[in-house]
């Protein structure tokens, strides 16, 4: 065999894509972290030598398929394609709803916080108005942690900032920030701390801070037995020799964390112009006085449970989960509405990361409703309060 056909299949079989296994084979998806490139052979080596080890615990072959970009592998994970996949908590916390469960988190904690050079005048983000802002590459963790800061406070980026610009690097963004090409940047907080002992600058705002890396798997695709070994296997992984060098050590976690980053992320703003925002015992209360309750949830999630006597008018949304989102392709049947355009309506969606409801609500007060109460909680809320639910078709 020459030396060129055994590179191939050298490189087949390092990229997961070697002879298939049998039928009890096991796909493992694994997403670097944002200090890590697939072009180093040593982070290959890494994740492979995890499901090496994996496939000898679990008695059956785990393939290994390595995925650079984040968001591919959330999609192709939520279409059921791995067994199991280890990612940064963000893409962890976007494949929930398909069905995965994380078992292990690694890598420690990370967090997003926003710089300005030494001569600026500003101490927050809304001080930043009219200023240029630099942010981590959009994919990453810290991008997204930084646009939940952004949601967090109201602030649509577009029309706050006089410039918004992702870059491919932190460092570039920090350079940028030390020749004034731009003002403020939101970058990892430990590559920040770094940075600070050497340059002049502060720390005007912070995210809540949220697992670097995480191990998940697919619990329609593995039984029970299978995830409590493969739990119990990353536990232990530490201490294998195997992992001498590369150091990956996972400890315990639970669901809610990653529900928690889900929120974070994506979380919608606190405030609505032109409506109300109310917490689960106001919305009881609304509902009380016979106030119109809207659930603008898909009709799946409606059957399956919702405030008791909600009516269903599904917000169908293509535009981004951000301020100032571009409704053309949306779809959202105001007609449906009461005509009064002074009733009482009150709409809710999947809680706070969830911005159908806040979406919806902004298109009644553009078509003139002025007395709009937005649940941002919305159903989670309303269940953990204790409030009355129902299921199935409505009678």
């Amino acid at each position: 065999m020459s030396r060129a056909i055994s590179f191939c299949f050298f490189l087949a079989a390092m990229m997961g894509a070697g002879p298939s296994w049998s039928a009890e084979e096991l796909k493992m998806a694994a997403v670097p972290s944002d200090t890590e490139r697939y072009a180093d052979v040593e982070v290959l080596n890494k994740y492979q030598a995890l499901a090496k080890y994996l496939s000898s615990q679990l008695n059956a072959p785990v393939n290994f398929t390595p995925v650079a970009n984040p968001f591919i592998a959330a999609k192709r994970a939520s279409r059921g394609e791995y067994d199991m996949i280890i990612a940064p908590a963000h893409t962890i916390a976007s494949v929930l709803k398909a069905g995965f469960n994380p078992v292990g988190k690694e890598g420690g904690g990370v967090e997003a916080v926003f710089v300005v050079g030494p001569d600026a005048k500003l101490d927050s983000i809304l001080g930043a108005g009219g200023t240029k802002l630099g942010l981590p590459p959009f994919e990453s963790i810290q991008a997204g942690l930084a646009r939940g800061e952004l949601n967090l406070k109201s602030v649509e980026p577009k029309k706050h900032f006089k410039e918004v610009r992702y870059f491919r690097s932190q460092e570039a963004q920090l350079f940028a920030l030390e020749i004034k090409s731009m003002d403020i940047v939101a970058v990892d907080s430990a590559l920040a701390a770094k940075w600070l002992k050497s340059h002049q600058g502060k720390i005007v705002q912070r995210s809540a801070g949220v697992p670097k890396m995480a191990f998940a798997v697919n619990t329609k695709r593995m039984t029970p037995e299978q995830e409590k070994k493969i739990e119990s296997a990353l536990l232990k992984y530490g201490e294998v020799e195997a992992n001498a060098r590369k150091k990956m050590v996972f400890s315990p976690t639970k669901r809610e964390e990653f529900a928690a980053v889900a929120s974070m992320l994506n979380t919608t703003p606190k405030e609505l112009a032109g409506a109300q925002v109310i917490e689960a015992k106001q919305a009881s209360d609304l509902i009380a006085k016979g106030v119109t309750v809207v659930d603008a949830r898909n009709e799946a999630e409606y059957l399956d449970g919702r405030v008791k006597g909600a009516v269903l008018i599904p917000y169908h949304e293509v535009s981004a989960k951000e301020i100032g989102f571009d409704a053309v392709d949306d779809k959202f049947d105001l007609a449906k509405l009461p005509q009064d355009k002074n009733a009482a309506i009150l709409l809710y969606c999947d809680g706070t990361p969830c911005w159908k409801s806040y979406k919806a609500s902004i298109l009644a007060i553009r078509g003139g409703y002025k007395n709009i109460f937005w649940f941002r909680g919305g159903f989670p809320e309303w269940k953990e309060a204790g409030y009355p639910v129902e299921s199935g078709k409505p009678k």
